[in-house]
């Protein structure tokens, strides 16, 4: 009975401890060289992250000027940032999804279901 025991309480602190390190979130906060490759062509801007009372938000800064993002969410290692531009006079929700570590994120964007495109950052 007490090998049992013991065998369930190690099983469960093993998985304890793991829940807890996949569920701690990357940071993403600071200046960011994000660039965009769509079928229009391969633009870049400073993206700058910050953390405002706990919930993160996002500018895009360019030659254009500035752009706030919709939304910014970090879980894990998994990043989904959102950004509404107009196109052609109609607006176009842009969904960029991806993968982080401490100095670069990449994935996949998608222009409103429109089309289809790639991303990456790097910190500055």
């Amino acid at each position: 009975m007490q090998k049992k025991l013991f065998t369930f309480s190690v099983v469960a602190l093993f998985l304890f401890c793991g829940a807890g390190r996949a569920a701690q979130n990357v940071d993403i906060v600071g200046a960011w060289e994000m660039t965009t490759n769509s079928p229009e062509g391969t633009t870049t801007n400073t993206m700058i992250v910050s953390n405002v009372d706990g919930k993160l938000k996002a500018v895009a800064k360019g030659e254009r000027g500035e752009r706030p993002y919709d939304s910014v969410e970090v879980q894990g290692s998994n990043v989904t940032i959102v950004l509404t531009i107009t196109y052609q006079g109609s607006p176009m929700v842009i969904t960029y999804s991806g993968k982080i570590d401490k100095t670069e994120m990449s994935g996949a964007a998608d222009f409103g279901g429109l089309a289809q495109g790639t991303w990456s950052a790097a910190r500055k």
